[in-house]
Formats: structure tokens, C-alpha cells, sequence
């Protein structure tokens, strides 16, 4: 189990969009954490295929290659 200690202002802000929501804020800070290590892993696989030169495309054009262009 972890702890998290963050300031008042953070935390009230986190309240906030729990009661928003209708979530409890472990939750939401499981959701938030999970989204971080998404992108976090995102990112990385972007840069490593920077790194070897390997050609990439946007996204706009690749849902356009499949048809998913709006």
C-alpha cells in the first residue's frame, strides 16, 4: 500500500473531481497514476523509435490510411 502527501490546495482540488465524479479519490488517483504510466510508456516507445530512425506517421494520417478520417 502507498501514502500520498500533497499539499491542501492539490488535495481539495482532487476532492473536487471525486465528488464530481461520484468516485472515491483512491480511485481517481488510481485512474490518474494509470493514465501517467500510460503516456510515460507511450512516450518512451515514441523515442525509442526516434532513436533508430524508424519512419513514423501522425495519427491523423494513419486513420486516414484506414479510413477513419472524419
Amino acid at each position: 500500500m502507498l501514502s500520498v502527501t500533497m499539499d491542501a490546495e492539490i488535495e481539495e482540488q482532487l476532492r473536487v473531481i471525486a465528488g464530481e465524479l461520484s468516485k472515491p479519490i483512491t480511485e481517481c488517483l488510481r485512474d490518474a497514476v494509470l493514465q501517467y504510466i500510460e503516456g510515460r510508456q507511450d512516450y518512451l516507445t515514441a523515442a525509442q523509435a526516434l532513436s533508430r530512425r524508424e519512419t513514423t506517421i501522425s495519427l491523423d494520417e494513419l486513420e486516414k490510411r484506414l479510413g477513419m478520417d472524419h
